[in-house]
């Protein structure tokens, strides 16, 4: 039997191998488009409605932008230094682009402001939750998946890193994703409008400015725009 328009019609056991395999044909294409959908609205999400549309020959320096697209995903990432205003920030987001849809990365970025915010929710959460016994409460299982999340993800991406106020927990969380991703093969990619010893003397609580901006030397693959 077959449901077509609405009606139950027979069908002949030569005919109901071929009609099998059209409807599984037919289900797979919808999976298929749903899935796209659903990359093309999470790419949507991610990236500022500013960043989609970018053209390099709108940008003020096409070789460095050229350079930044050559970029291959790995544990070393990439750092873009240089003045605002250089087309760094588009440059990273049409790299982002490519890793979202050709290499279907998972991708979490952060302006100063995102990163300042969670990382102070997720300090005051593990800080101030209510310890039980022999339970967690939700709010330090939300904590421990965002730092999880920060440390895993695909790649990671924080705009003007430079900018942010460099709390002590901030500092703490900078130091760790350049401690922990490289080691597991995530690579962070970065903007700043500094230079490295300019940045390390903003990051000094506890002496761990030099030794931050040793590591984002050392892991990531660093393109002046200047």
């Amino acid at each position: 039997m077959e449901f077509t328009n609405g009606k139950w019609t027979t069908m002949d056991d030569k005919e109901r191998p071929d009609a099998v395999e059209k409807c599984l044909l037919h289900l797979k294409k919808k999976e298929r488009q749903a899935r796209e959908t659903a990359h093309r609205q999470a790419w949507e999400r991610l990236c500022p409605l500013e960043y989609r549309n970018t053209r390099s020959e709108q940008l003020p320096n096409v070789q460095k932008f050229e350079e930044v697209q050559k970029w291959q995903y790995g544990a070393k990432g990439l750092l873009l230094t240089g003045p605002t205003r250089r087309g760094k920030t588009r440059s990273i987001w049409k790299l982002l682009e490519r890793l979202h849809f050709d290499e279907r990365r998972e991708i979490l970025a952060f302006t100063p402001m995102d990163l300042k915010l969670a990382v102070a929710t997720a300090w005051r959460d593990f800080f101030n939750v209510s310890h039980q016994a022999f339970s967690r409460c939700d709010d330090e299982m939300e904590e421990e998946e965002w730092i999880w999340q920060v440390r895993t993800i695909d790649v990671l991406f924080l705009d003007d890193l430079d900018t942010i106020k460099f709390t002590e927990a901030v500092e703490e969380t900078i130091y760790d994703i350049f401690e922990f991703r490289p080691m597991h093969g995530k690579p962070v990619i970065a903007t700043v409008n500094i230079t490295g010893r300019a940045l390390a003397a903003r990051m000094n609580t506890n002496g761990r400015g030099a030794k931050i901006v040793e590591r984002i030397r050392e892991y990531c693959q660093v393109i002046n725009f200047s």
